[in-house]
């Protein structure tokens, strides 16, 4: 998998260059391969490791401001979406990029987790609806929080919920 950014905003371009180098990163897929099961899934972690390992996918990322159709409750309390109409494609939003460049790379791959589940046909492993409540143990959201730990380098750090409450 490649993510591909072609905008100006530096923190983006740092947690994409992040997550591109978590890619090539043989201690990320050993850690996903080593957990022993996923909630909602029906693929196992090595499965998973494998799939995201040999993905040929280019992910794009592309910033978004949530007014008009973006500006649903949805939209504007969420830090990043994909679509199914464009299953190649991360929006991330513009309103929720106050944080460390580590914790939106954390995003990003959280995101690619979705993108790759969209793109395995044979498997699935979503976190069901939108609500972060209870969802740890999937695979989108577990893989985000260990790639936060590898780009703190702090296994302890606290995890991320992806989905922000309304200010």
């Amino acid at each position: 998998m490649k993510i591909i950014f072609e905008d100006h905003d530096i923190k983006v371009t740092n947690a994409v260059n992040l997550s591109n180098a978590l890619f090539e990163n043989p201690e990320f897929y050993n850690k996903i391969s080593e957990k022993e099961s996923f909630d909602l899934s029906t693929a196992t972690p090595k499965q998973i490791s494998d799939l995201l390992k040999n993905s040929v996918l280019n992910f794009k990322v592309e910033l978004f401001y949530p007014t008009g159709f973006y500006n649903r409750i949805k939209y504007r309390k969420t830090f990043a979406f994909t679509d199914h109409e464009f299953p190649d494609t991360l929006f991330l939003n513009k309103r929720k990029l106050n944080r460390e460049e580590e914790s939106i790379g954390a995003t990003i791959i959280h995101e690619c987790i979705h993108a790759l589940d969209h793109d395995a046909v044979d498997y699935t492993f979503g976190h069901g609806n939108n609500s972060s409540k209870n969802k740890g143990n999937t695979a989108p959201y577990w893989i985000g929080n260990l790639a936060y730990k590898i780009f703190k380098n702090d296994y302890q750090v606290s995890e991320i919920v992806f989905d922000q409450i309304e200010e």
